[in-house]
Protein backbone atom coordinates (compact mmCIF):
# COMPACT_ATOMS: atom_id res chain seq x y z
CA UNK A 1 0.00 0.00 0.00
CA UNK A 2 2.84 2.63 1.17
CA UNK A 3 4.46 1.64 -2.12
CA UNK A 4 1.25 2.52 -4.22
CA UNK A 5 1.54 6.01 -2.23
CA UNK A 6 4.88 6.58 -2.99
CA UNK A 7 4.50 5.75 -6.69
CA UNK A 8 1.73 8.06 -6.97
CA UNK A 9 3.78 11.15 -5.89
CA UNK A 10 5.54 12.03 -8.85
CA UNK A 11 1.68 12.07 -10.54
CA UNK A 12 0.33 14.41 -7.77
CA UNK A 13 3.75 16.34 -8.01
CA UNK A 14 3.20 16.68 -11.72
CA UNK A 15 -0.69 17.66 -11.40
CA UNK A 16 0.31 20.34 -8.89
CA UNK A 17 2.51 21.86 -10.87
CA UNK A 18 0.34 21.70 -13.98
CA UNK A 19 -2.40 23.37 -11.75
CA UNK A 20 -0.27 26.18 -10.84
CA UNK A 21 1.04 27.07 -14.42
CA UNK A 22 -2.77 27.28 -15.59
CA UNK A 23 -3.71 29.10 -12.29
CA UNK A 24 -1.18 31.63 -12.67
CA UNK A 25 -2.62 33.73 -15.46
CA UNK A 26 -5.72 33.87 -13.17
CA UNK A 27 -3.68 35.16 -10.45
CA UNK A 28 -1.67 37.89 -12.28
CA UNK A 29 -4.89 39.37 -13.84
CA UNK A 30 -6.81 39.25 -10.25
CA UNK A 31 -4.20 41.03 -8.65
CA UNK A 32 -3.46 43.56 -11.37
CA UNK A 33 -6.86 44.43 -11.06
CA UNK A 34 -6.34 45.99 -8.02
CA UNK A 35 -2.77 47.80 -8.80
CA UNK A 36 -2.14 51.48 -10.13
CA UNK A 37 -0.59 51.47 -13.10
CA UNK A 38 3.32 52.58 -11.60
CA UNK A 39 2.92 49.52 -9.19
CA UNK A 40 1.97 46.96 -12.33
CA UNK A 41 4.48 48.57 -14.04
CA UNK A 42 6.90 47.85 -11.28
CA UNK A 43 5.66 44.98 -10.24
CA UNK A 44 3.57 42.71 -12.20
CA UNK A 45 3.77 39.24 -10.62
CA UNK A 46 3.83 40.43 -6.60
CA UNK A 47 0.54 41.55 -4.26
CA UNK A 48 -0.67 44.83 -5.00
CA UNK A 49 1.62 47.49 -2.66
CA UNK A 50 -1.59 49.15 -2.09
CA UNK A 51 -4.80 47.78 -3.15
CA UNK A 52 -7.68 50.05 -5.01
CA UNK A 53 -10.89 49.78 -6.57
CA UNK A 54 -10.42 52.46 -8.73
CA UNK A 55 -9.98 50.43 -11.73
CA UNK A 56 -13.36 49.07 -11.49
CA UNK A 57 -14.79 52.55 -10.96
CA UNK A 58 -12.93 54.03 -13.78
CA UNK A 59 -13.85 51.02 -16.53
CA UNK A 60 -17.24 51.09 -15.77
CA UNK A 61 -17.51 54.57 -16.40
CA UNK A 62 -15.47 54.22 -19.21
CA UNK A 63 -16.71 55.53 -22.91
CA UNK A 64 -20.26 56.52 -21.76
CA UNK A 65 -20.80 52.62 -19.53
CA UNK A 66 -19.99 50.86 -23.15
CA UNK A 67 -18.00 47.76 -21.11
CA UNK A 68 -21.30 47.85 -18.74
CA UNK A 69 -23.89 47.80 -22.05
CA UNK A 70 -21.87 45.03 -23.52
CA UNK A 71 -21.43 43.09 -20.31
CA UNK A 72 -25.45 42.92 -19.63
CA UNK A 73 -25.90 42.14 -23.44
CA UNK A 74 -23.47 38.77 -22.87
CA UNK A 75 -24.91 37.86 -20.27
CA UNK A 76 -28.86 38.36 -21.45
CA UNK A 77 -27.66 36.65 -24.98
CA UNK A 78 -26.21 33.90 -22.68
CA UNK A 79 -28.93 32.94 -20.87
CA UNK A 80 -31.42 33.61 -23.77
CA UNK A 81 -29.35 31.25 -25.93
CA UNK A 82 -28.83 28.44 -23.54
CA UNK A 83 -32.30 28.43 -22.12
CA UNK A 84 -33.43 27.35 -26.03
CA UNK A 85 -30.96 25.26 -26.04
CA UNK A 86 -31.89 23.08 -23.42
CA UNK A 87 -35.23 23.42 -24.65
CA UNK A 88 -34.70 22.34 -27.69
CA UNK A 89 -32.21 19.67 -26.48
CA UNK A 90 -33.77 17.71 -23.90
CA UNK A 91 -37.15 17.54 -26.27
CA UNK A 92 -35.04 16.04 -28.93
CA UNK A 93 -33.27 14.04 -27.10
CA UNK A 94 -36.07 12.59 -25.38
CA UNK A 95 -37.60 11.86 -28.95
CA UNK A 96 -34.73 9.91 -29.88
CA UNK A 97 -34.16 8.23 -26.78
CA UNK A 98 -37.86 6.74 -25.90
CA UNK A 99 -39.39 7.35 -29.11
CA UNK A 100 -39.55 4.94 -32.59
CA UNK A 101 -40.00 6.40 -35.82
CA UNK A 102 -38.95 5.81 -39.68
CA UNK A 103 -35.49 6.91 -40.07
CA UNK A 104 -34.21 7.37 -36.85
CA UNK A 105 -30.62 6.14 -36.90
CA UNK A 106 -30.25 7.76 -40.30
CA UNK A 107 -31.56 11.47 -39.17
CA UNK A 108 -29.52 10.99 -35.82
CA UNK A 109 -26.52 10.03 -37.83
CA UNK A 110 -26.51 12.66 -39.99
CA UNK A 111 -26.94 15.35 -37.22
CA UNK A 112 -24.06 13.72 -35.31
CA UNK A 113 -22.01 14.47 -39.01
CA UNK A 114 -23.02 17.85 -38.73
CA UNK A 115 -20.50 18.28 -35.47
CA UNK A 116 -17.63 17.37 -37.82
CA UNK A 117 -18.28 20.17 -40.21
CA UNK A 118 -15.85 22.92 -39.05
CA UNK A 119 -17.52 26.09 -38.12
CA UNK A 120 -15.50 28.32 -39.80
CA UNK A 121 -16.92 26.95 -42.57
CA UNK A 122 -20.70 27.96 -42.26
CA UNK A 123 -19.50 31.29 -41.50
CA UNK A 124 -20.30 32.70 -44.94
CA UNK A 125 -23.40 31.31 -45.93
CA UNK A 126 -24.64 31.90 -42.59
CA UNK A 127 -24.17 35.80 -43.19
CA UNK A 128 -25.32 36.08 -46.36
CA UNK A 129 -28.42 34.60 -45.57
CA UNK A 130 -29.19 36.49 -42.07
CA UNK A 131 -28.24 39.66 -44.26
CA UNK A 132 -30.89 38.99 -46.30
CA UNK A 133 -33.15 38.62 -43.87
CA UNK A 134 -32.63 41.82 -42.12
CA UNK A 135 -30.71 39.73 -38.93
CA UNK A 136 -27.73 41.43 -38.71
CA UNK A 137 -26.65 43.72 -35.67
CA UNK A 138 -29.58 42.48 -33.58
CA UNK A 139 -29.89 40.47 -30.69
CA UNK A 140 -31.54 37.71 -31.97
CA UNK A 141 -29.23 36.68 -34.58
CA UNK A 142 -26.75 35.83 -31.31
CA UNK A 143 -29.08 34.03 -29.49
CA UNK A 144 -31.38 31.86 -32.28
CA UNK A 145 -28.65 30.50 -34.62
CA UNK A 146 -27.42 27.15 -33.28
CA UNK A 147 -30.44 26.90 -30.71
CA UNK A 148 -30.37 23.71 -32.48
CA UNK A 149 -27.28 21.95 -30.51
CA UNK A 150 -26.34 18.51 -31.43
CA UNK A 151 -23.68 18.49 -28.36
CA UNK A 152 -26.66 19.13 -26.14
CA UNK A 153 -29.02 17.11 -27.56
CA UNK A 154 -26.67 13.81 -27.72
CA UNK A 155 -25.54 14.53 -24.37
CA UNK A 156 -28.65 14.34 -23.17
CA UNK A 157 -29.97 11.52 -25.41
CA UNK A 158 -27.13 9.40 -23.96
CA UNK A 159 -28.01 10.41 -20.13
CA UNK A 160 -31.97 9.13 -21.37
CA UNK A 161 -31.11 5.90 -22.84
CA UNK A 162 -30.13 4.95 -18.93
CA UNK A 163 -33.55 5.73 -18.07
CA UNK A 164 -35.44 2.34 -17.95
CA UNK A 165 -38.53 1.97 -20.58
CA UNK A 166 -40.72 0.49 -18.50
CA UNK A 167 -40.90 4.03 -16.45
CA UNK A 168 -41.79 5.87 -19.53
CA UNK A 169 -44.41 2.96 -20.48
CA UNK A 170 -45.98 3.08 -16.40
CA UNK A 171 -46.52 6.46 -17.24
CA UNK A 172 -48.29 6.13 -20.84
CA UNK A 173 -50.86 3.00 -18.36
CA UNK A 174 -51.62 5.50 -15.48
CA UNK A 175 -52.53 8.12 -18.51
CA UNK A 176 -49.82 10.99 -18.73
CA UNK A 177 -49.38 12.13 -22.18
CA UNK A 178 -46.19 12.92 -23.89
CA UNK A 179 -45.72 16.51 -22.52
CA UNK A 180 -46.47 15.28 -19.13
CA UNK A 181 -43.82 12.79 -19.26
CA UNK A 182 -41.28 14.72 -20.99
CA UNK A 183 -41.14 17.53 -17.88
CA UNK A 184 -42.90 15.73 -14.90
CA UNK A 185 -40.17 12.19 -15.60
CA UNK A 186 -37.84 12.89 -17.72
CA UNK A 187 -36.25 16.14 -17.02
CA UNK A 188 -36.23 15.56 -13.23
CA UNK A 189 -34.85 12.23 -13.43
CA UNK A 190 -32.17 14.56 -15.95
CA UNK A 191 -30.93 16.95 -13.73
CA UNK A 192 -27.49 16.56 -13.54
CA UNK A 193 -26.63 15.80 -17.41
CA UNK A 194 -29.13 19.05 -17.91
CA UNK A 195 -26.48 20.84 -15.15
CA UNK A 196 -23.83 19.79 -17.05
CA UNK A 197 -24.97 20.44 -20.33
CA UNK A 198 -26.27 24.26 -18.95
CA UNK A 199 -22.29 25.14 -17.86
CA UNK A 200 -20.62 23.90 -21.06
CA UNK A 201 -23.38 25.55 -23.48
CA UNK A 202 -23.28 29.37 -21.10
CA UNK A 203 -19.39 28.88 -21.33
CA UNK A 204 -19.58 28.08 -24.52
CA UNK A 205 -22.16 31.12 -25.59
CA UNK A 206 -20.36 33.53 -23.23
CA UNK A 207 -17.27 33.22 -24.35
CA UNK A 208 -18.05 33.24 -28.18
CA UNK A 209 -16.12 35.78 -30.03
CA UNK A 210 -16.36 34.96 -34.08
CA UNK A 211 -20.00 34.85 -34.62
CA UNK A 212 -20.77 38.01 -32.81
CA UNK A 213 -17.36 39.98 -34.44
CA UNK A 214 -18.86 39.40 -37.75
CA UNK A 215 -22.66 39.65 -37.67
CA UNK A 216 -22.89 42.91 -35.35
CA UNK A 217 -21.43 45.66 -36.05
CA UNK A 218 -23.21 48.03 -33.74
CA UNK A 219 -22.27 48.98 -30.15
CA UNK A 220 -25.39 48.78 -28.34
CA UNK A 221 -25.59 45.11 -29.69
CA UNK A 222 -22.42 43.74 -29.41
CA UNK A 223 -20.92 41.61 -26.48
CA UNK A 224 -18.44 42.36 -24.30
CA UNK A 225 -16.41 39.42 -25.61
CA UNK A 226 -16.25 41.33 -28.98
CA UNK A 227 -15.20 44.86 -27.27
CA UNK A 228 -12.57 43.88 -24.33
CA UNK A 229 -10.07 43.08 -27.08
CA UNK A 230 -10.68 46.16 -28.81
CA UNK A 231 -9.70 48.29 -25.43
CA UNK A 232 -6.23 47.56 -26.45
CA UNK A 233 -5.32 47.83 -30.08
CA UNK A 234 -3.26 50.45 -31.21
CA UNK A 235 -5.18 51.83 -34.13
CA UNK A 236 -8.47 52.69 -32.25
CA UNK A 237 -9.75 55.21 -30.14
CA UNK A 238 -10.44 53.27 -27.12
CA UNK A 239 -6.58 52.66 -26.43
CA UNK A 240 -6.71 52.09 -22.52
CA UNK A 241 -4.26 51.27 -19.77
CA UNK A 242 -3.07 47.44 -18.88
CA UNK A 243 -4.83 47.52 -15.18
CA UNK A 244 -8.13 48.27 -16.81
CA UNK A 245 -7.92 45.13 -19.75
CA UNK A 246 -6.76 43.22 -16.62
CA UNK A 247 -9.61 44.55 -14.78
CA UNK A 248 -12.01 44.05 -17.52
CA UNK A 249 -11.48 40.18 -17.66
CA UNK A 250 -11.25 39.83 -14.32
CA UNK A 251 -15.43 41.63 -14.53
CA UNK A 252 -16.09 38.92 -17.40
CA UNK A 253 -15.40 35.68 -15.38
CA UNK A 254 -17.65 36.78 -12.62
CA UNK A 255 -20.64 35.34 -14.26
CA UNK A 256 -19.32 31.94 -15.22
CA UNK A 257 -17.81 31.26 -11.84
CA UNK A 258 -21.64 32.28 -10.52
CA UNK A 259 -23.26 29.96 -12.85
CA UNK A 260 -20.52 27.13 -11.85
CA UNK A 261 -21.40 27.81 -8.34
CA UNK A 262 -24.77 27.47 -8.43
CA UNK A 263 -24.64 24.31 -10.54
CA UNK A 264 -21.47 22.87 -9.73
CA UNK A 265 -23.20 19.73 -7.61
CA UNK A 266 -25.35 18.65 -10.46
CA UNK A 267 -22.28 18.95 -12.94
CA UNK A 268 -20.65 16.73 -10.50
CA UNK A 269 -23.12 14.09 -10.15
CA UNK A 270 -23.19 14.31 -13.90
CA UNK A 271 -19.43 13.25 -13.77
CA UNK A 272 -19.92 10.89 -11.09
CA UNK A 273 -22.73 8.74 -12.90
CA UNK A 274 -20.51 8.37 -16.27
CA UNK A 275 -17.84 7.33 -14.19
CA UNK A 276 -20.28 4.86 -12.61
CA UNK A 277 -22.04 3.85 -16.18
CA UNK A 278 -18.07 3.22 -17.97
Amino acid sequence: MKKKKIKAVPVYLFLLVMCVFSLFPVYIMLVGSFKFAPDLAMNSYGLPAEWTLDNYRRLLAFNSGIIVRTYFNSIFITAAHTLLVILFGTMAAFAFAKYEFKGKGILFTLLLATMMVPFELSVTPLYIMFSKIGWLNTYKIQIIPFTANVFAMFMIRQYMEGIPDSLVEAARIDGAGHLKIYYRIMIPICKPVVGATTVLVALAKFNDYLWPKVAVQKQIYQPIMTVLPTLNEKDVVWNIPRELILTGCTIVIVPLIILFVLLQDLFMDSVAVGAVKE
